[in-house]
């Protein structure tokens, strides 16, 4: 999520500071390499680091100070045994930009997009306001931006979502974030964090939803002989009562890190 935000964002003109503690992944990006294998992106990121549009560090103080938003795309894994998503990678950048905005004197604006359970952001916001010594509101906020990203047709996913969600109420931040997203035609919807922050959670599990339904269609044609994508496919003309076709194909099993959340 972060290596195709940054390169998308990038193509709209914004000049963007990457932050990694990966050595290897900073040399990666300053060389013009994206950091995953997703189509169009090597060439997005070595036009944007030949326009100096991208540079990449180590120093999360330094891109703090040098830049009006800091976005949070940190992985979020599940811990098998309690269920529960690890949020230490999201407070450890959280720390970070907490000791940044400690000696800012400009609004800093602080986006969270990586999948979080409801009252996160309320979390991470108290935490860096403890940590910073600093005021909600009036030196800082923090905003719910999810994404809606697959791995394969990240880009096109980014330049084409079925609407831009921002939750907060901070209304100078969020029209700042309206205008960094303004290159893109979708609907921007904005509600309270809690509902963004839990959005993902709703689509996540309907996407699983429909893989697990599409294969069970297929375990069924199979025993039966019967050509289980050609039913699906019959299945998902139906954009009235269907919905769309997305995740309905009979497939390999699902993996990755959103849908099991």
């Amino acid at each position: 999520v972060g290596c195709v935000s940054l390169g998308c964002l990038s193509e709209y003109g914004h000049k963007i500071i990457g932050v990694d503690n990966d050595e290897k992944k900073v040399d990666r990006l300053n060389n013009g390499f994206p950091t995953i294998i997703e189509p169009e992106l090597k060439n997005i990121i070595d036009r944007a680091v030949k326009n100096k549009r991208i540079i990449a560090t180590e120093d999360a103080h330094y891109a703090v100070m040098n830049t009006e938003i800091s976005i949070i795309c940190v992985g979020t894994p599940l811990d098998e045994d309690s269920g529960k998503l690890n949020l230490d990678y999201v407070y450890n950048v959280a720390s970070d930009i907490s000791k940044a905005i400690e000696e800012k004197n400009t609004f800093h604006i602080i986006v969270l997009r990586s999948t979080v359970p409801p009252g996160t952001c309320d979390m991470i916001e108290e935490y860096i306001k403890n940590k910073s010594n600093k005021s909600i509101g009036i030196d800082f906020c923090l905003l719910s931006n999810p994404e809606f990203l697959r791995e394969g047709s990240a880009i096109k996913d980014f330049n084409n979502p079925p609407y831009t969600l921002i939750g907060g109420s901070h209304t100078e931040s969020i029209n700042q974030l309206v205008r960094m997203y303004d290159s893109i035609d979708s609907e921007i919807v904005i509600v309270d964090r809690k509902i963004a922050e839990i959005m993902k959670y709703i689509n996540n599990s309907f996407h699983a939803l429909k893989v697990g339904f599409a294969n069970e269609i297929g375990n069924i044609c199979k025993a039966l002989q019967l050509d289980s994508r050609q039913v699906m496919e019959i299945f998902c003309k139906d954009k009235k009562l269907n919905i769309s076709p997305y995740y309905l194909s009979p497939g390999f099993s699902y993996g990755g890190s959103c849908l099991p959340k």
